[in-house]
């Protein structure tokens, strides 16, 4: 991994489970960042006051009449340091709460502002029926009009959007209050693929590094998404909507007029 020149000193990358996690690239994502980094585990914020455990309930494990696990929602966060210590990435992989968004949004900005995060990234999946045979499209939003030049270096579509929204809107909406740029990521999944996705979490992981400036190998990804794309071809005679996805991906050239974003 090498540090590219223009990246910022201190960033934050966030990936939940939940709502926005279509094809799980979200979480997929965060964690392959956090294993490919060898980032170290530092906190966790506490899930009290933070989810209905009728929508999500906590998971438990008993052996022979024994209890082993007993396991509530996670939010940990993990950090990576570069050798020469300039630069520091805060990953936090979680659960999408179901309440007390401010809160919640609160304690990610807490630990951005202790270790002098200038940036925070989310990542999202969203379900679409829109595209075939063509890469997946990378939309994006910011609270900073200053960044939106380099969501087009990357090539990620600027989001025009009005209705339902994640806890990534409140992370926005109040990071801006506090002069924290936010840049929110969301990869357009095809909802007739069942499943993790790798070939689009592969795709948001090189739009995300794009944006950072940052050299992370992705080669065990791009396998992932070589057996994944194998299992498609196998698939297509029997779903004729996969057919299109058999063949190898173009630009994103061409792409929707209305496309159906969320953020």
């Amino acid at each position: 991994m090498n540090r590219k020149r223009g990246s910022s000193d201190s960033s934050m990358i966030i990936g939940l489970e939940g709502w926005g996690n279509a094809g799980e690239v979200s979480t997929m994502s965060i964690s392959y960042l956090i294993e490919k980094l060898k980032a170290e585990k530092i906190g966790e914020i506490k899930p009290e006051g933070f989810y209905n455990y009728q929508i999500n309930r906590p998971f438990v494990s008993v052996e022979r009449g024994l209890i082993k696990i007993y396991q509530k929602s996670r939010n940990i966060i993990y950090k990576w340091e570069s050798e020469d210590s300039n630069r520091v990435i805060l990953l936090l992989k979680g659960v999408e709460p179901h309440l007390n968004w401010s809160k919640y949004a609160d304690e990610i900005l807490k630990a951005s502002k202790k270790f002098g995060v200038n940036c925070i990234y989310t990542l999202g999946g969203y379900l679409t029926d829109s595209f075939y045979g063509r890469e997946p499209i990378i939309s994006g939003s910011t609270n900073n009009p200053e960044r939106i030049e380099d969501l087009k270096r990357c090539r990620v579509e600027l989001t025009s959007y009005r209705g339902p929204t994640s806890v990534y809107s409140e992370i926005l909406w109040k990071s801006k209050r506090r002069g924290i740029d936010t840049v929110s990521l969301w990869a357009a999944t095809p909802i007739y693929i069942r499943g993790t996705n790798p070939m689009v979490a592969l795709h948001l992981l090189k739009t995300l590094l794009c944006l950072l400036r940052l050299e992370v190998n992705l080669d065990d990804m791009r396998y992932r998404a070589r057996i994944f794309r194998t299992q498609l071809v196998k698939e297509a005679g029997e779903e004729s909507k996969l057919e299109d996805l058999t063949g190898e991906w173009g630009s994103s050239e061409g792409s929707w007029d209305i496309p159906p974003y969320t953020i």
